[in-house]
C-alpha cells in the first residue's frame, strides 16, 4: 500500500492528466452525434475482430477431430470402392453382388516418425500387427504412394520410404500404360525416376505417372506423380524425371493396404520360375 501511494505522489501530474484526457474524451463522445458514431463503429469492429479471431480459433482446434473422422469416412470409401474387389464368375454382375471377392482392405495409420534427409529413409506408424499390418504392405496418402510396410511390432510399423534407395515400385505412364521400374534419385523429397521406357514410346512433360499394379503389394493406378523432363540414355530407353505427388515433408495420415490375394499369386509366381 505505502509502494502504491509514492507511485501515485511521484506520477500524480501524469495520473491527472490521463485522467482529464479520458474525461474529454467521454464528454466529446457524449455530446456530438458524429464521434459518437465513429466510436460506436470503432467498438464494433474492434469486437468483430476478436469474434473473428475467437471462431478461427475454435475451428482450428477442432480440425484434429473433423481429420479422424475424414479419414475413418476415406477408408469406409477405399474399402467399398469396386477395384478393391475382384468377381468369382465370368458374367458381368452388380457391384454389391456376393460373387464379388474383395481383394484390398485398408487401414489408416497415422504417421509418428519420418526422415527426409538420408540415402534410406523410413517412416514410422502408430500401428501394428495387432491391427493387421504385415510386412510387405503398401502404404499410400490421399496424394500418392508413400513405401512399403518393412518390420513391424505389435502397435508400430516401419515403412520403408519411397525417398529410400532401396525402394523400387512399377510405374507407368498413364495414357499410354508403358511401364517401368521407378526409384528415389537419392536427393531431396521431390523427385524420382522411371527409367526402361521405349524409345518409340510418345512422352509428353505433365504425364500422368501411376502404379503399374504388376505386383502383389501396390493396387493399380495409384498416383505416383507428373512427368517433368525426359531425355534418352542408351540410346534406346528414356529416363523419365517425375514431380512426387506426394508431400513428405508434410505427411501425417495414411493408408495401410493389404491384398488378401497376395500369398496366393506369390505361391504361383514362384512355382512358375521354378
Amino acid at each position: 500500500m505505502r509502494n502504491l501511494l509514492r507511485f501515485i505522489v511521484r506520477h500524480n501530474f501524469i495520473i491527472i492528466f490521463i485522467f482529464l484526457e479520458i474525461l474529454a474524451f467521454i464528454l466529446l463522445i457524449q455530446s456530438n452525434k458524429f464521434h459518437r458514431a465513429k466510436y460506436v463503429n470503432f467498438t464494433y469492429s474492434i469486437a468483430g475482430g476478436f469474434s473473428k479471431a475467437f471462431v478461427n480459433i475454435k475451428e482450428y482446434v477442432s480440425l484434429r477431430e473433423e481429420n479422424r473422422k475424414l479419414i475413418e469416412e476415406n477408408n469406409k470409401l477405399y474399402n467399398l470402392l469396386k477395384s478393391s474387389y475382384r468377381t468369382t464368375t465370368f458374367n458381368a454382375v452388380p457391384a454389391n453382388d456376393t460373387t464379388y471377392k474383395r481383394i484390398y482392405l485398408y487401414i489408416d495409420a497415422k504417421v509418428i516418425n519420418n526422415s527426409t534427409n538420408k540415402q534410406y529413409n523410413y517412416i514410422t506408424l502408430n500401428k501394428g500387427r495387432n491391427h493387421g499390418i504385415e510386412p510387405d504392405m503398401a502404404v499410400v496418402s490421399d496424394k500418392g504412394i508413400v513405401g512399403i510396410v518393412k518390420d513391424v511390432t505389435n502397435n508400430y510399423a516401419s515403412i520403408l520410404s519411397l525417398l529410400n534407395r532401396k525402394f523400387k515400385v512399377n510405374g507407368k505412364i498413364k495414357r499410354n500404360d508403358y511401364f517401368g521400374p521407378l526409384s528415389w534419385i537419392g536427393k531431396g523429397h521431390t523427385k524420382a525416376i522411371l527409367t526402361d521406357i521405349p524409345h518409340h514410346v510418345e512422352i509428353l512433360v505433365g504425364d500422368t505417372i501411376v502404379t503399374s499394379g504388376y505386383s502383389a503389394i501396390f493396387p493399380e493406378g495409384y498416383m505416383i506423380g507428373i512427368a517433368s523432363s525426359f531425355k534418352l540414355k542408351g540410346g534406346n530407353y528414356y529416363e523419365i524425371k517425375v514431380d512426387l505427388a506426394t508431400d513428405f515433408k508434410n505427411l501425417s495420415n495414411v493408408q495401410v493396404v493389404k491384398n488378401l490375394f497376395r500369398e496366393e499369386q506369390i505361391e504361383l509366381e514362384k512355382s512358375a520360375e521354378k
